[in-house]
Formats: structure tokens, C-alpha cells, sequence
């Protein structure tokens, strides 16, 4: 009688190759998974302070469209107005403190307080434009801005231009 077993397993050499593929493979879709995840706190960090900057640009741009009476300092870093508030006019200025790099705002002759809630955020470059405004022509409030901010040892920059133009017109409320 001859016994001639057939095996029907795998060798110890295709079991080790199987599963120094599949370690292969994991290792490789784990490393694609921690970058996503890394790529993802970046896109985050980022959206949070372009919409940290933006609220601000749009709280100086609310203000402005009520204001009167600008004026810009000889450097382009300061602007001023008159703005109505709580029944009465009153002196506005916006300035960009170039050495704490903040975007700052004073109210009725006040202090200046930062604007931006962020304070990994540096204003690098801001100056003010008046456009227009002669003649009986509307004033143009330009407003350039150059932000940036680190996330993960790296710095990253915002450039950001608006134009505003303010609703007075001449005419007492």
C-alpha cells in the first residue's frame, strides 16, 4: 500500500511571503492615512484663520461704509473717521501696528485693541487708500492687507485687497 498524502496547506516560505505582503501593504495605506490626517489639521488651521481675518476685514468694512470725514496718516498705516454710533458721531480709527504685527481699532478716542482673535496671526503689510472723493465724487476706502500665520513650523501668507465704498452722502442724519 502506498500512502501518498497530498497536502493541501500552505509551506512556511508562502505563509511568511503572504503576510510580509500584507505588513508591506498596511504599512504603506497607514503612512497614506497619517498624511491625509496631517494634510486635513493644515486645511483646517488655515480656514480657521483666513475666516479669523476675514471677519475682521468685514467688521472694518461695516464701520467704514457708515463713516465720514476719512482721513489716512502720511505712512498709509492709519485710518480715520467720523462713524455713527448710538445716536451721535463719534472718532473711529483703524491702524496696522507694525511692531506687534496686530491689526488694531480705537473707538471714541479709546486705545487700540487687536482685532484679530488668532494671535499666531501677523499683519506683515496693511496700508489704507482713499480713492476718489473729490468733486462730489463718493470716497473709496482701498484696504491691502498681508497676513500670515504658522501652522506645523510653517508659515503660510494671506493676501487680502477690498475696496469699500461709504453710504454718507452729505446729509445729517
Amino acid at each position: 500500500m502506498n500512502f501518498k498524502s497530498k497536502s493541501r496547506g500552505f509551506t512556511l516560505v508562502e505563509v511568511l511571503v503572504s503576510v510580509s505582503l500584507f505588513v508591506m501593504v498596511m504599512i504603506a495605506l497607514s503612512q497614506v492615512y497619517i498624511s491625509v490626517i496631517r494634510s486635513e489639521r493644515i486645511a483646517y488651521a488655515l480656514l480657521n484663520s483666513e475666516n479669523n481675518i476675514r471677519n475682521g476685514l468685514e467688521v472694518m468694512a461695516r464701520s467704514i461704509r457708515l463713516g465720514k470725514n476719512f482721513e489716512i496718516s502720511s505712512d498709509q498705516k492709519e485710518l480715520c473717521f467720523d462713524y455713527y454710533l448710538e445716536g451721535a458721531w463719534g472718532r473711529s480709527c483703524y491702524r496696522f501696528n507694525v511692531d506687534d504685527y496686530t491689526l488694531e481699532k480705537s473707538s471714541k478716542g479709546g486705545s487700540y485693541m487687536s482685532m484679530l482673535d488668532d494671535q499666531s496671526l501677523k499683519v506683515k503689510y496693511g496700508q489704507f487708500y482713499n480713492k476718489g472723493g473729490l468733486s462730489g465724487s463718493q470716497p473709496v476706502i482701498i484696504i491691502v492687507l498681508e497676513v500670515s500665520t504658522s501652522v506645523r513650523q510653517q508659515e503660510y501668507l494671506f493676501n487680502l485687497q477690498t475696496a469699500i465704498t461709504p453710504r454718507y452722502l452729505g446729509e445729517e442724519i
